[in-house]
């Protein structure tokens, strides 16, 4: 049975495994048996894995996110987050959506599953 998951990557990129495994956990169930809609939500500290000037091969993204891309996947940035930070939309990859926070929330609350990382 299909079930829709939300993945939140919730920390920093660098010093970190936590994104690149969230990735690599998300690309495995968006290619599982079932084939779940997957949603990665980068939010909290996790919005600095969202932006372009993020080196993905270096972090071990960059065959997580093609994986992930090629299952249907997608991937989000939370827009409250990003304001607290500091970050900008245009300072965000271009493959991230940028959602508000009632979209994000929605989301979150409308899954089936959620994985924290």
């Amino acid at each position: 049975m299909k079930r829709d998951v939300v993945v939140l990557l919730t920390r920093a990129p660098c010093g970190r495994v936590h994104i690149p495994e969230g990735l690599r956990a998300a690309r495995g169930v968006a290619a599982g048996f079932d084939m779940h809609d997957v949603t990665v939500i980068f939010t909290q500290d996790g919005v600095y894995g969202a932006r372009k000037a993020v080196d993905r091969n270096a972090l071990n993204m960059g065959g997580h996110v093609a994986d992930l891309e090629e299952q249907g996947g997608q991937m989000v940035a939370d827009s409250v987050a990003m304001a607290e930070r500091g970050v900008d939309e245009k300072d965000i990859a271009d493959d991230v959506a940028v959602w508000s926070d009632d979209r994000v929330t929605a989301r979150i609350r409308d899954a089936d599953r959620t994985l924290d990382f």
